[in-house]
């Protein structure tokens, strides 16, 4: 027996996952239990003593560079690699078995023995260290199993302990059935690459989607242009030729039917949220704090609604999220009407989302919602899951607040709408610090929350409203418009309610807190846990603040002042004068720059860029004839009036008429219907109907005799054959067949040969030539 030598290479390794928490060990010729770890020192416990002695404390590199150092056996179960248990249960069951088949011969060569084996066990000479080298017993493991008909070689056995080393049990598993399939089979991926370049060249060149076995052929000439010298070797040639079955199978694989070439083609373009080959790419659902990322989108609420000009109408709803508390922090329902003629060649424009619409849900992150007279007692903030003490002692606002969180957001994920793209949009959410980020066209991820609480609002708030139309025209109800309707300040009302009430009070799926991930939260107990992250600070606006919002108008003052959609608005006694001219923005032509609400058009801002520092910059310009409006009116009204002012032949420059309608408008809609019974629209079946027009009357009435049908003459017959009227028998162009031959072959047409001149005798009872009902040969030709 040679002796082993210094450093035996039988040992374990000194790697901290040799050694568990009551391994049987081997340390200066006896027998030791793991006990204890702490930090690098190791607690020790004689086996067998020969008289009680203190626990081994001793460094654990020491201990596992020792020459004699060895683990005896696992009591406990190695852990290994926890993250992949739910993979090597999914591998099938044969390869799972030979995986811990090798397992256990591993551990028998690293370990002296086979686990769960009693340390009193002498080990098998051919694994034990002090007899043996690491290198001795690969070779005794591998003439072990080859005795037992597995052949494998010292290298082999070699290879799997460091791999179990490395990865554990799934260093064993047969990579083989760790491969996944290719994405796209056998095919090349230069293949793949100019299916999509064939696409984006056809969408960017603005040509129409055609068929797969067009987008086939054109890939197979761009392959073979470009790739002449790989094929004429068939070894190169291996996946760049595929049959028309294969390139079929391919691109269902890659989801392109025809009529979804181009739109999948652009969703290719787009490419994913995240991706390895995108570094600068940071995923667009997911926040860290409460305003990190906020979703704001506009979409239909499927409802009708009773519109100011008591019409039935549509609407739509525009909210803003919070990804990280999927809180509605913003809503505003807007009327929806499509655009119509208004006669006399004129146009009216509809009426749907618009930039300030977009504004007033911006600046509803800002502030607290406040309770409506008649709302539940469960609305308020005070007793909600909210932490209203902190919040009102940080902002005086949240006093008689609804159960709504304020979150101004940090980034806003927009798409590309025209009220979102527009620069106002842009202006004011510059002005109140909030980054504006584009999502990505046809890329689903950047704005999936938004877009699902838009599903949401529809199932749990829209479909329970009687006058709910459904999304598909084919599902619509018959009877939706005699439903009873919501005004759009109701609805408004009404949503705000269910969004305190419902949504931010129901759990959500993916709201978890790391202190209970085994419960789900709603938006307010989301908040709650997060707004310590930042804390909150009051970001009540300023009305100079406030004014920036409003949309923006460059106009040029006069005299007379300046006009903002044909309203003049002035000030008295010359206040004005100052304004006069140019403004000195070259950018604007000279032009300065007005601020107005289009819900309250009567006064209008001017921003006086040269005031003095510490003077207000803004001066207030009310509209000239704003004291003809007793009511308050809108920009929409005002258009209104001014349709029903240019139909009744007035002028676009009469301001005062125009004002006097629209006061009137205004009177009309605030009377309401008429109470008289005469006014009141009668039912469908007293409506009188259509009076007759009166015949027109006959020119030569009085001059014509009365008419006896006994004297009227019938026109005479055709005195000839239908063959005769044509002077030539030339056949058809075309055809191998005469003009005779032509006619004798249609149904119920037979003319006479040309020796047979005379007519034939009249049938019997059949009408004569001469009497009026009479058929005649020339009649039927």
């Amino acid at each position: 027996m040679t002796a082993a030598p210094q450093r035996a290479a039988g040992a374990a390794p000194a790697a901290a996952d040799t050694l568990a928490l009551g391994d049987t060990i081997r340390f200066r010729g006896s027998v030791w239990v793991v006990t204890a770890f702490h930090g690098p020192r190791v607690f020790l416990d004689a086996v067998q003593p020969m008289e009680p002695a203190e626990p081994l404390i001793i460094l654990q590199t020491a201990m596992t560079c020792a020459p004699d150092f060895a683990v005896l056996d696992r009591a406990a179960p190695r852990s290994t690699l926890p993250g992949r248990t739910a993979e090597f249960n999914a591998l099938p069951r044969e390869v799972r078995k030979a995986a811990e088949k090798w397992e256990r011969h591993v551990k028998e060569v690293l370990h002296e023995q086979a686990p769960k084996v009693p340390a009193t066990t002498p080990p098998r000479p051919a694994y034990d260290p002090q007899r043996r080298t690491m290198r001795q017993r690969y070779q005794a493991k591998a003439d072990q199993l080859t005795q037992a008909g597995t052949p494998v070689s010292a290298a082999t056995v070699e290879r799997k302990c460091a791999a179990w080393r490395k990865e554990g049990l799934m260093g064993l598993v047969d990579k083989r059935h760790l491969r996944g399939a290719a994405p796209h089979g056998r095919v090349d991926a230069r293949v793949v690459d100019i299916v999509w370049e064939v696409l984006d060249d056809e969408r960017g060149r603005g040509l129409s989607p055609g068929t797969l076995s067009r987008l086939i052929d054109r890939v197979e000439q761009t392959i073979r242009a470009r790739y002449a010298h790989l094929l004429a070797d068939p070894a190169t040639a291996r996946g760049l030729v595929n049959s028309p079955a294969t390139f079929y199978r391919l691109l269902e694989r890659l989801g392109i039917n025809a009529q979804n070439a181009h739109t999948a083609a652009a969703r290719h373009a787009a490419g994913s949220a995240i991706s390895a080959e995108r570094p600068g790419t940071r995923r667009a659902t997911w926040a860290r704090w409460p305003g990190d990322l906020v979703q704001i989108d506009t979409t239909g609420l499927d409802v009708l609604v009773l519109g100011d000009d008591g019409r039935v109408i549509s609407v739509e709803l525009t909210v803003a999220i919070d990804v990280a508390t999927r809180s509605i922090v913003g809503s505003l329902i807007v009327p929806k009407r499509v655009g119509r003629s208004g006669g006399g060649g004129r146009w009216l424009a509809g009426r749907a989302t618009r930039s300030f619409d977009t504004l007033q849900v911006v600046a509803q992150t800002t502030a607290p919602l406040p309770v409506r007279p008649g709302w539940a007692p469960e609305t308020f903030m005070e007793g909600s899951d909210l932490p209203f003490e902190d919040l009102l002692a940080a902002d005086p606002r949240f006093a008689g607040a609804a159960a709504r969180p304020v979150i101004k957001p940090e980034t806003l994920v927009i798409d590309h709408g025209s009220p979102f793209i527009s620069a106002d949009f842009a202006r004011a959410c510059h002005s109140l610090g909030i980054e504006v980020r584009e999502a990505r066209l046809r890329t689903a991820v950047d704005k999936a929350i938004v877009e699902r609480a838009m599903r949401a609002v529809k199932t749990g708030f829209s479909q329970y409203l009687a006058t709910y139309t459904h999304h598909r025209l084919d599902l619509r109800g018959r009877r939706v418009r005699k439903q009873p309707l919501w005004t759009i300040p109701q609805l408004q009302e009404l949503f705000e309610q269910w969004v305190v009430l419902r949504w931010q009070q129901t759990p959500h799926g993916a709201l978890r807190s790391p202190f209970t991930p085994g419960l789900r939260l709603t938006p307010n107990q989301m908040y709650a846990a997060l707004v310590s992250l930042r804390g909150y600070r009051s970001t009540a606006l300023t009305p100079q603040e406030n004014r920036k919002l409003l949309p923006a108008v460059w106009v040029r003052v006069s005299r007379k002042g300046f006009q903002i959609n044909n309203r003049t608005y002035n000030l008295g006694r010359g206040n004005l004068d100052p304004c006069r001219g140019s403004s000195g923005i070259t950018a604007q032509q000279g032009r300065w720059e007005v601020h107005y609400s289009p819900d309250h058009p009567e006064v209008a801002w001017l921003f006086n860029h040269r005031a003095e520092p510490g003077t207000d910059p803004w001066i207030e310009v009310p509209f000239i004839h704003r004291r003809l409006l007793d009511d308050r009116w809108t920009e929409e009204t005002w258009a209104q009036a001014l349709n029903i002012h240019l139909t009744g032949g007035g002028s676009r420059r009469d301001e005062a008429s125009i004002t006097r309608a629209t006061a009137q408008l205004l009177r009309t809609a605030a009377a309401g219907p008429q109470a008289t019974p005469a006014s009141r629209p009668a039912p469908r079946a007293d409506v009188p109907s259509r009076p007759v027009l009166p015949a027109p009357a006959e020119p030569c009435d009085d001059d014509m005799p009365p008419l006896d049908p006994h004297s009227v003459r019938p026109f005479r017959s055709l005195d000839r054959p239908a063959g005769d009227l044509f002077d030539t028998s030339e056949p058809v162009r075309g055809a191998g067949q005469s003009l005779e031959e032509f006619l004798a072959s249609l149904p119920g047409l037979h003319p006479p040969s040309p020796t047979d001149n005379d007519p034939a005798p009249p049938t019997p009872g059949a009408p004569t030539g001469d009497e009026p009902d009479g058929p005649r040969q020339g009649d039927d030709q």
